[in-house]
């Protein structure tokens, strides 16, 4: 009947209507396969990149703008690490998304080694984002940063009072305070960028605060940045389990407690810099349209194990603070745990542009706009040339465990070897490996997994090809 007819068909496109709506929400709750709606169609953010160098996790709390911005206002991921503590290889890594061994910048003195072709500043700018860089780019560099349009940094040698910057092609000393001037021409870049807005910019502000000098703003010099007692590895009796050149050292908690208070008195400046540059931000409109991280690009020990250094394998060195924020993408006030590391940064940047990386640099970390986890971390830095402490070294990071390596830098060897349980022994106290009990080693089977691991994830390039990495 005509009117039965009528009533079903309104029934069918009421349960397709409901299907539909139901299947959008699920596809809002499930994770993402590729680049955000946004770059799809054309809307990419902004990106901005404020690195520090040698700062390591602890030392947040004197920046509270910062954690104001990217705690409450973004993610912070609790468990990030540099694969390579050490500043150039470092650098190079946040900027492609690759493994020191893959990038070949192994140590400060190569920054000429790496592919300009590899970098966030050449997809970016082939993408169409104006592009510059304020402050420190990668140790020994002079010159122009490859691939930067704009560019206002340190001329080989970085200072905190009496700097000399190249500031697009003009080379000047700067009697200002070097952090302050980072913010000055960090800001009028933004606003340089925003005078058309026309496209989208990619912008890396990156301080040489808290690096030793570690020399605070006049403002700040007698600031009070909280007390501290030290922690377990600094009161370390017994380093016998250690290797060598740790054993060589004597640091002791004052000096460690020093090296803190300078570091966090020069991190005030950091986070008025911060704070400006996200004031011009959002009075150019921007700030809800950019993708932006905060990161170290190592960590410095305070005199854990004896040492005041950011070589070693050790988590006062390899753990940094990592926070990033993108309005409406990324989730508020969140503290993630997955193992998050510096070569995650470029491949989040170019899933959020919408960009397919060329197949010709393969990136070996992970977006964290993906729900994905890793198992474990390869750490790893080469020893000799300009190196101050350790030798070459690679490791294993679990969540529950680091296992570490040391090699002959002429046969290539291995040397020394330690194994931390980081759930019983977070301070790394214990190398099971090397102490009077050989009863808490891991069995003979699981050591030579982890050495065969360690060897195969050495070699490794890329998440998808031969030898993947973890």
């Amino acid at each position: 009947m005509p009117g039965d007819r009528g009533t079903g068909a309104v029934s069918v496109r009421r349960s397709l209507a409901v299907l539909i709506v139901l299947a959008l929400w699920a596809l809002t709750l499930a994770p993402a396969s590729g680049p955000p709606a946004s770059a799809q169609q054309g809307g990419r953010p902004n990106v901005l990149i404020i690195l520090t160098d040698d700062q390591r996790i602890e030392s947040m709390g004197p920046m509270r703008r910062t954690r104001a911005l990217f705690k409450r206002g973004g993610t912070e991921f609790v468990n990030a690490y540099a694969t390579t503590p050490l500043c150039c290889p470092s650098r190079a890594s946040i900027l492609t998304g690759r493994y020191a061994h893959n990038h070949r910048v192994r140590t400060n003195a190569d920054a000429h080694e790496l592919d300009p072709k590899s970098t966030l500043q050449r997809y970016l700018g082939d993408a169409g984002y104006r592009t510059g860089i304020v402050g420190k780019y990668l140790n020994s560099w002079t010159g122009r940063p490859s691939l930067f349009e704009r560019w206002h940094t340190f001329e080989n040698v970085s200072k905190y009072k009496g700097a000399r910057f190249n500031s697009n092609g003009v080379v000047h000393k700067v009697k200002k305070y070097s952090t302050d001037y980072i913010g000055d021409r960090a800001r009028g870049l933004l606003r340089q960028f925003e005078a058309t807005d026309s496209k989208p910019w990619f912008l890396v502000v990156a301080t040489w605060a808290p690096h030793t000098p570690a020399q605070a703003a006049k403002r700040h010099r007698k600031s009070k940045v909280g007390k501290w007692a030290g922690n377990p590895a600094v009161f370390e009796a017994d380093r016998s389990d250690k290797p060598a050149y740790v054993q060589a050292k004597s640091a002791g908690f004052k000096g460690g407690r020093r090296l803190r208070e300078r570091q966090l008195r020069t991190l005030k400046a950091v986070d008025e810099m911060v704070d400006r540059v996200f004031d011009t931000m959002a009075s150019l409109g921007e700030a809800d349209d950019t993708l932006a991280f905060f990161l170290s690009d190592n960590g410095i020990m305070w005199a854990e194990h004896g040492m005041k250094s950011k070589t070693t394998p050790y988590a006062p060195a390899t753990k940094i603070p990592l926070l990033a924020r993108w309005p409406g993408r990324l989730p508020q006030r969140v503290a993630d745990p997955r193992i998050a590391a510096t070569i995650d940064v470029a491949p989040t940047v170019l899933q959020a542009a919408g960009i397919t990386p060329d197949p010709e640099y393969p990136l070996d970390g992970r977006s964290l706009l993906q729900p994905s986890t890793r198992e474990r971390l390869l750490l790893e830095l080469t020893g000799g040339n300009n190196q101050i402490d350790a030798p070459t070294w690679s490791s294993t990071l679990t969540p529950s465990y680091q296992y570490i390596e040391y090699y002959d830098d002429v046969s290539g060897e291995v040397t020394f070897r330690e194994y931390y349980d980081l759930v019983n022994d977070p301070y790394q106290l214990e190398n099971l490996l090397a102490d009077p009990d050989p009863a808490n080693d891991p069995p003979i089977d699981e050591q030579a997994n982890l050495r065969l691991r360690l060897s195969r994830d050495r070699a490794c390039q890329g998440t998808d090809g031969l030898v993947p990495c973890p």
